[in-house]
């Protein structure tokens, strides 16, 4: 007897697929890149992922700039992340399908979990995508599988990267297995230099000494754009120490040995929220990444694949019985 389902929802004028098993509750919207828009953790009704206050999910060009209708949740990212030109072809910001409808393949309820299936094709690159959505039984994890066929007669070059936006508050703590980071952005002087390297999670600068693991309160105005990069293991957690509550997400670190930390406290249109991105390369501009060989390719028929796993916990259970319940595929 399947102890999860899947079925078809609206919310306002779009179509959802929302999965639900007793421990968690997921909305995708095919309509606006088959993105992940709740993850609610039904013990508490917490939704995990961040919502924008001011944009509602809405249908909007692929031409459009992202961050003005972005709404928050959960999107991935090809073939880059900083809108560029490449190879005369115009990228926008998030790459090419993050905005488009994509169809819904299939839906099924079985005894180990619900999934629902989307695919689309991409509108510059010639590429298919396949995304597929798994809301286990056994326990509080999803599973989410995304596939990129080379369609084309021609290699494509690319980058891949997820975008899960999380709610935090000035208890969070940041749980990364890195070893360095680098900085790249700020908007307030005095808080690290481009480019600079430091032993994570430690940023010495003008400023004095930064605990970068650690999260600021919304009136901090300041945002921070930083990598985090030689891990030790692909996975991160997000946790509010005053709740015990945490996000984990498990990934491929041979596929994504990189994060992309965006860390905003107000700082960025006045919104809270932090975003830790693996990506499979860096920088996470193509144009800039093919120039360091640090991009991927696909040969023509090739598949290129990731599988990452979420998980939510709450004390007395902590992040490591949760990275214990998960396990990547070898």
């Amino acid at each position: 007897m399947p102890t999860s389902s899947v079925r078809k929802g609206r919310l306002g004028t779009l179509a959802t697929v929302d999965l639900e098993s007793r421990w968690m509750k997921v909305r995708v919207l095919p309509q606006v890149g088959a993105k992940i828009y709740d993850l609610i953790w039904k013990p508490t009704g917490r939704n995990v992922l961040w919502h924008n206050p001011r944009i509602s999910p809405q249908v909007y060009p692929i031409e459009s700039e992202f961050d003005n209708y972005w709404c928050g949740g959960w999107d991935e990212a090809f073939p880059t992340c900083d809108a560029c030109v490449f190879r005369n072809q115009r990228y926008p910001d998030l790459g090419e399908l993050r905005s488009l409808q994509w169809k819904m393949d299939s839906t099924r309820q079985m005894s180990a979990g619900s999934f629902a299936q989307f695919s689309t094709c991409g509108p510059i690159s010639p590429v298919r995508a396949t995304k597929t959505v798994t809301l286990e039984s056994r326990a509080p994890v999803v599973r989410m599988r995304y596939q990129i066929t080379n369609l084309g007669p021609m290699r494509v070059d690319f980058l891949w990267g997820s975008h899960p936006a999380v709610a935090v508050n000035e208890h969070t703590i940041l749980r990364i297995p890195a070893r360095h980071g680098i900085v790249m952005q700020c908007n307030q002087p005095g808080h690290g230099q481009a480019g600079q390297r430091y032993n994570w999670p430690i940023l010495e600068t003008d400023a004095g000494a930064m605990q970068m693991d650690k999260t600021q309160k919304i009136d901090a105005n300041i945002y921070f754009g930083h990598y985090a990069v030689d891990l030790d293991d692909g996975w991160y957690a997000i946790e509010d120490t005053s709740t015990g509550e945490g996000f984990l997400l498990k990934f491929p670190l041979e596929q994504c040995p990189n994060l992309w930390l965006w860390l905003n406290y107000g700082g960025w249109r006045g919104h809270h929220h932090v975003i830790l991105e693996p990506w499979t390369g860096v920088p996470v501009n193509l144009a800039e990444a093919y120039e360091r060989k640090t991009s991927r390719s696909l040969d023509p028929g090739e598949e290129f694949s990731v599988t990452m796993y979420a998980t939510i916990y709450k004390r007395p259970e902590d992040w490591k019985a949760a990275l214990a319940r998960i396990s990547l595929p070898t």
